[in-house]
């Protein structure tokens, strides 16, 4: 349960279904050995029974105490998600390692150790009977079935679902308010099985009307016909950490500089917390869907829309940079498949140079993309992606924000060391012959909670920086784009400014259309989220209803459906 839920007593109220019912699932698994006993009178079934308590024990202890874990740097708890980036275990812990005190770690496997001890002690003298036969039958015809009702959560027609437990408009009292080990179970339940909340002909009538009214502009024609397109994606920058948005400090001075100069979009959002969904809804132009670590569905990665490919067949060399590994979450076969190439990564760069558990730091990072521009000379369309302000923010530079509490100052360092790298590419490029004839798109990944701004369940949480500079005009300094956007847009909109085919972003909106009445999305793996100018809602997925607080589950279902025809 996150530490800082102001409602105890509510919490514990609505929290009671889905503890119960796991309660129950735990019962039946030893139920049924204990049952066989009474069969046969093998004194193998009481053993039997006295390992799967144990063992239910130490999955209970290992769910939860990873749910604390993961929560503070994610705001969600275990799930099949975070299942997937096992297979990175140095990464992985790389993101959550310091967000959680050594003390709590040490309680956390002293209750696991201490509960194993316990139930193994109570087994070894626990002696059943069989002489009791009326107890018996009890067991078998009536407890038993109990359990599996309250494992389904009631007499209703559908069983519970996490969403049962919600009963708060503030996000962090209904995670609180979540079965960490229910919801788990849950989610690898779900894992192969992208269900919708909607019906089938709300969903439809949303597409055709989303479709329909999608905001376009012809006004601009193609300024960027022939020119070079750089895009710079930076790890994790909340709208607080940059100045034309809600920054009060100075922590990306470059940045902000350059903004001066820029497009700013002011109500940009990403619709994921992840890299792996930030790059999915950049380059292909993908909402993230909820749980779903989309780069892995090799089956689908092959239909996924490509920005690079809309690029190439433009008449454009692309090239993507990135000082990581590229094997975390699948992205490498991904970058492929959507036809970057050259595909820059760790092992593209001198081992004594990746020097963080992340990999290469950022600043020299970008000495690599000026190299690799500068080979490709011209008529190019190359991303680079910054990795420094990821957790834990390790860094080649001292801490400039001391005093501050928890993680908050090492992340604003950070973010100000990858705005130092920022100065040194554009130092370096703007001595280059390709500079003046080059569009720099800057934007995040996704946003962040590290500062303490923004809340896990707030829709400042994908707030993120997102600007547009032509080192070669001032007719666009300081211009700002105010229309609720998100990352999924920028491919069609830079395919209609470079006079590319973007028919394939299907989902993608024109940022540059002023549409006062459109909706940025964004989800997480138990709720839905929209914003717009006049308002801003968050809907639970499992649960729908007829209310206008549906439409973002139903844009939400409208991706689902898609990716399930791929």
């Amino acid at each position: 349960m996150p530490i800082d839920v102001s409602e105890i007593v509510p919490v514990i109220g609505a929290a009671f279904r889905l503890d119960f019912s796991m309660i129950c699932g735990a019962f039946l698994l030893g139920y049924i050995p204990f049952i066989l006993f009474h069969i046969f009178g093998q004194v193998f079934w009481v053993k039997v029974t006295r390992i799967i308590h144990c063992l239910v024990w130490a999955f209970v202890s290992i769910v939860e105490f990873s749910s604390i874990l993961l929560y503070k740097e994610w705001g969600s708890t275990l799930d099949n998600r975070a299942i997937s980036y096992i297979s990175h275990p140095q990464e992985a812990w790389a993101s959550v390692r310091d967000f959680i005190p050594l003390e709590v770690i040490f309680f956390g496997l002293l209750i696991l150790v201490a509960g194993m001890k316990r139930l193994w002690d109570l087994f070894e003298s626990w002696t059943p009977t069989r002489s009791h036969y009326f107890q018996s039958v009890t067991w078998l015809v009536l407890v038993g079935p109990l359990a599996f009702l309250g494992l389904r959560g009631g007499w209703q027609k559908l069983p519970i679902v996490p969403s049962d437990a919600f009963y708060s408009g503030d996000m962090k009292n209904n995670f609180a308010a979540t079965n960490k080990v229910w919801y788990f179970l849950y989610s690898i339940k779900k894992s192969g099985n992208i269900t919708t909340s909607s019906k089938g002909d709300d969903i439809k009538k949303f597409q055709e009307n989303y479709i329909k009214t999608a905001c376009k502009t012809d006004s601009l024609g193609t300024p960027w016909k022939d020119k070079n397109i750089v895009l710079i994606i930076v790890e994790g920058w909340s709208a607080d950490m940059v100045g034309y948005l809600y920054s009060k400090e100075t922590i990306t001075p470059f940045f902000d500089s350059l903004a001066q100069s820029s497009v700013q979009f002011t109500n940009a959002f990403s619709t994921g917390f992840r890299t792996d969904q930030g790059l999915m809804s950049i380059l292909s132009g993908l909402p993230s869907i909820q749980s779903i670590n989309m780069p892995d569905k090799l089956d689908k990665v092959l239909s996924f829309p490509s920005l690079a490919k809309a690029m190439k067949v433009s008449g454009r060399k692309t090239a993507f940079i990135y000082g990581g590994d590229l094997n975390f979450s699948n992205l490498y076969n991904y970058l492929t498949r959507i036809q970057f190439d050259p595909i820059i990564r760790d092992k593209d760069f001198d081992r004594q140079l990746r020097s963080t558990d992340w990999g290469v730091p950022d600043h020299l990072t970008v000495d690599k993309a000026i190299e690799i521009i500068d080979h490709q000379k011209d008529n190019f369309f190359s991303t680079l992606l910054l990795l420094s302000s990821h957790a834990p923010f390790e860094i080649p530079i001292p801490n400039k924000f001391t005093g501050i509490e928890g993680q908050a100052n090492q992340y604003k360092s950070s973010v100000m060391y990858s705005d130092m790298a920022l100065r040194q590419f554009f130092k370096q490029a703007s001595k280059r012959a390709w500079y003046n004839n080059t569009i720099f798109i800057i934007t995040s990944d996704h946003g962040s909670t590290h500062s303490g701004w923004a809340k896990m369940e707030d829709h400042n949480r994908f707030r993120i920086p997102m600007i547009i500079f032509d080192p070669s005009s001032s007719a666009i300094s300081g211009q700002k784009i105010t229309t609720p956007c998100n990352h999924f847009d920028l491919p069609l909109t830079i395919c209609n400014m470079a006079g590319a085919d973007g028919h394939a972003f299907k989902y993608s909106r024109d940022m540059f259309c002023g549409d006062v009445n459109q909706y940025a999305y964004w989800n997480v793996d138990v709720a839905a989220g929209m914003y717009g100018l006049q308002d801003s809602i968050v809907s639970s997925i499992d649960k729908t209803n007829s209310n206008d607080s549906n439409q973002a589950v139903l844009f939400l279902d409208m991706i689902k459906t898609w990716f399930n025809t791929l």
